[in-house]
């Protein structure tokens, strides 16, 4: 009832001029009163200016015409055109022809506005372009709350300002904090960068960004996809969460996970469902664990990646398990620490700590560091093992095959013999301070033994089986990754042991210092 008293009230109030001449002819424009040189019209709060005007009183209405025709909607809106229709009862403008639409935030410019005094809305259905400190917004359609100081934005919509330019079908936009707020499939780009977004938010004045929905970022090089995406520009930081994924196709590597977070030339962590993907030539290299660290040097390259806490990796002539991996890309030597495991061929390697120096993707040279074993089965049913064990061991691997073995300090070796039909010969038994196994085909060819060896070769009943493997024997193979996808599953049980000395190895469970 209130209301409805209220609404009448208002209907009911008059339109009161000021002007320099008053005309009155009922031939005249369907009986209206013009009012002519430095007009002044009021209503209620709202006090207009214009040349000229033409006053219906039976419908409580005006229309403002002249040079320039400006109203005061209150004290922090005010009206520009060079045509106006004020209708006193629904307390609506229409103004055409040069309209500013000024308020203490921003500046609106379009052909053609109406605006709802009850509301504080002003709208255009012809282009607009909304001016705000440093950001410029342009779109076909566009709503503005002077109230609430937010401008929904339709159509072609356009942002400029100095750091990014951006094109969306929708967009929102509060000019008292100056952020815009994307709501449709959005581009926005600079000179060294592009974000696409299907939501999300950008704040101007802060300098930060959330791409939220089908987020992606690319620049010179790389691209950063996941459903959601965050940047502050002001410290070079950014996080991304649930299906992130980095493709670098100039240092050809993949990264995924559910989380990644990022400082510029300085680190990226990434973890939850963590994939790193090697890229080379076909034969990728495929490694999961629970959390990767990168460190990146001043020209943004990669230059020492982290991997910690079940780490295993798949490639197809090689797969490999341990706790912790530290990866130099300069000087391109890969460390496995704690409980490390790599198969290549059919031969199993152990080791308190597994070492790879790297010539390129094909040969290379490892060392197994303290508690060095090696074994490989002699028959498919795994039950009989050749087995070298020494303190120390260094393999050579030629064109993806192990070609060479020296074993450094207590080394043995128990090799079954066969025929060439697979018939068992016997078995040799060595023991020596240093060894040196040559391959060929993934088989063991020759064995030099030094230092006065000592060695028997047994008829097979004669050699019990508790002598058949050596002391801390360890098959594997139940752990071997057969594709790239069992990388997700069963790491290796760990043993008490420890890795050689090394700066870089993080202790377990431990990721190296955040840099």
């Amino acid at each position: 009832m209130l209301f409805c008293l209220a609404a009448v009230s208002a209907q009911q109030k008059k339109i009161y001029f000021e002007a320099d001449l008053l005309e009155y002819d009922e031939d005249l424009r369907d009986g209206a009163e013009q009012y002519t040189g430095h007009v002044v019209f009021r209503h209620g709060n709202t006090v207009g200016y214009c040349d000229t005007a033409l006053h219906f009183r039976d419908r409580n209405q005006l229309h403002a015409f002249g040079h320039r025709v400006r109203i005061i909607v209150n004290d922090s809106v005010t009206l520009f055109g060079d045509f106006l229709i004020y209708d006193g009862n629904a307390r609506t403008v229409s103004i055409s022809r040069n309209v500013i639409l000024k308020d203490k935030t921003a500046a609106l410019y379009t052909d053609s506005l109406i605006y709802d005094l009850n509301d504080d809305l002003g709208y255009y259905l012809t282009g607009g372009r909304m001016v705000s400190d440093s950001n410029t917004l342009t779109s076909r359609i566009g709503y503005y709350n002077t109230k609430t100081n937010m401008a929904d934005l339709y159509d072609s919509v356009h942002l400029v300002n100095e750091t990014y330019i951006g094109d969306s079908r929708s967009a929102s936009y509060n000019t008292s904090s100056e952020i815009v707020y994307f709501t449709a499939r959005t581009h926005l780009y600079s000179a060294e960068n592009d974000f696409y977004t299907d939501l999300g938010w950008y704040d101007t004045k802060g300098k930060q960004l959330l791409l939220d929905g089908n987020a992606e970022l690319h620049n010179e090089g790389q691209s950063l996809y996941g459903d959601s995406l965050f940047y502050d520009d002001n410290i070079s930081f950014g996080q991304g969460w649930q299906n992130v994924c980095l493709i670098d196709t100039v240092k050809n590597y993949i990264v995924q996970g559910n989380y990644m977070e990022f400082m510029d030339k300085n680190y990226a962590l990434v973890t939850d469902s963590m994939l790193l993907i090697l890229i080379d030539n076909g034969d990728s290299l495929y490694l999961h664990s629970d959390t990767l660290h990168v460190l990146f040097d001043t020209a943004q390259s990669p230059k020492s990646f982290f991997v910690y806490n079940k780490v295993k990796f798949y490639r197809d002539d090689m797969q490999g398990a341990c706790d912790s991996m530290v990866y130099h890309v300069e000087d391109s030597t890969i460390t496995m620490y704690y409980n490390p495991v790599v198969w290549s061929d059919a031969n199993q390697l152990t080791g308190d700590t597994i070492r790879f120096n790297i010539l390129d993707s094909v040969n290379m040279s490892m060392e197994l560091c303290r508690s060095a074993f090696i074994v490989s089965s002699v028959y498919d049913d795994e039950t009989e093992f050749n087995q070298i064990k020494g303190l120390n061991i260094v393999g050579i691997i030629y064109d993806k095959h192990l070609t060479r073995v020296d074993v450094i300090g207590n080394a043995e070796s128990l090799y079954y013999i066969l025929e060439e039909d697979s018939s068992l010969v016997g078995i040799n038994s060595a023991a020596t301070s240093e060894m040196r196994i040559l391959f060929e085909d993934n088989e063991i060819q020759s064995i030099v033994f030094y230092n006065d060896p000592d060695g028997k070769l047994y008829p097979d009943a004669e050699l019990h089986a508790k002598d058949r493997q050596l002391k801390d024997f360890r098959w594997l193979n139940a752990y071997r990754p057969a594709t790239r996808h069992d990388i997700f599953t069963m790491p290796v049980e760990r043993v008490s042991t420890q890795p050689a000395n090394d700066e870089d190895a993080p202790g377990n469970d431990e990721k190296p210092e955040n840099p």
